[in-house]
């Protein structure tokens, strides 16, 4: 297991963001840490106590709806990358440097949150990879 590796978040695919984001906020009791969108997908992040959900929402609506992939956080990429090479796990990109335009709801203490918020002014950027499970789920590695 790579060094300090936490489960960060879960992302799930839906059909429309907002509707999603009314269920989870106004009947699971979730609040929008920051929402973004790219040229493929809008997205959100939702928290719950310190438990992030991340709803992503494609323009393409070609991704079955979902549970998409496990969001683990570590703090050094190119170690994680290394030992999960190493260990034979299927790599399927990165790392990539990842610099959202996130227009950020929340004010939070929390770390975690905190982490997953924004990056840091120092450097303005995430960086991710990706990984493959024996059952075809994506493991999203975030340098956070």
């Amino acid at each position: 297991m790579p060094k300090n590796m936490i489960l960060e978040h879960i992302g799930i695919v839906v059909r429309d963001r907002d509707a999603s984001l009314e269920f989870y906020t106004k009947v699971m009791g979730f609040k929008v840490l920051r929402k973004y969108e790219t040229d493929k997908m809008r997205v959100a992040y939702l928290y719950l106590d310190d438990q992030l959900i991340e709803l992503n929402e494609f323009y393409s609506q070609d991704k079955p709806l979902g549970v998409w992939h496990l969001g683990f956080r570590v703090d050094d990429m190119d170690q994680a990358v290394t030992e999960l090479k190493g260990k034979g796990v299927e790599h399927i990109d990165g790392p990539l440097k990842f610099q959202p335009k996130i227009y950020a709801t929340a004010d939070v203490s929390s770390e975690k949150l905190r982490r997953a918020l924004r990056p840091p002014e120092e450097k303005p950027y995430w960086r991710i990879s990706n990984f493959r499970d024996p059952n075809g789920v994506t493991l999203e590695l975030l340098e956070r």
